[in-house]
């Protein structure tokens, strides 16, 4: 990853998601089993990327919720990421994220700290669920949002 960090320098979108690597064997203690996805037996890497030449720029491997040392939250597991490429000193750069990583929290935190802007999907199940989040279209009326555009 060295290698490919001095090699190649990162534009101005960047993109963060999970990915699996096919492993069968027995001699990894953390291999995931995700009977929804292609790759079913696996190890479970997050991944930063380029988002126009989609070349990989860092990664960091789920190592299961065993290790208490580690934390694997969205926010931490980011930081790892966006610090081991050494883009915190690069502002206005754009993070693109899947909606499972996607938060008003999580924008709030790379806005401040790293001068990103976000683009992702929020997907609420409820009002009651997504309170705390602090999402501002939740709180609206049904009128008053048909009226805001989204996009």
């Amino acid at each position: 990853m060295k290698g490919m960090q001095s090699a190649w320098t990162a534009g101005k979108h960047v993109t963060i998601d999970e990915s699996t690597i096919r492993y069968m064997g027995r001699a990894v203690c953390y291999v995931q089993y995700m009977p929804a996805k292609p790759i079913k037996h696996g190890i479970k890497v997050f991944c930063l990327c380029c988002a126009v030449s989609a070349v990989l720029l860092s990664f960091d491997i789920y190592v299961g919720k065993e290790i208490e040392t580690r934390d694997n939250s969205a926010l931490a597991v980011y930081d790892r990421l966006v610090t081991s490429t050494g883009l915190t000193t690069n502002r206005g750069r754009v993070l693109y994220t899947d909606k499972y990583y996607t938060s008003v929290k999580l924008a709030k935190h790379m806005f401040l700290r790293y001068g990103w802007a976000i683009v992702g999907t929020i997907v609420s199940a409820d009002k009651k669920s997504c309170e705390d989040k602090g999402i501002p279209f939740l709180k609206l009326s049904n009128g008053a949002r048909n009226g805001v555009k989204h996009g």
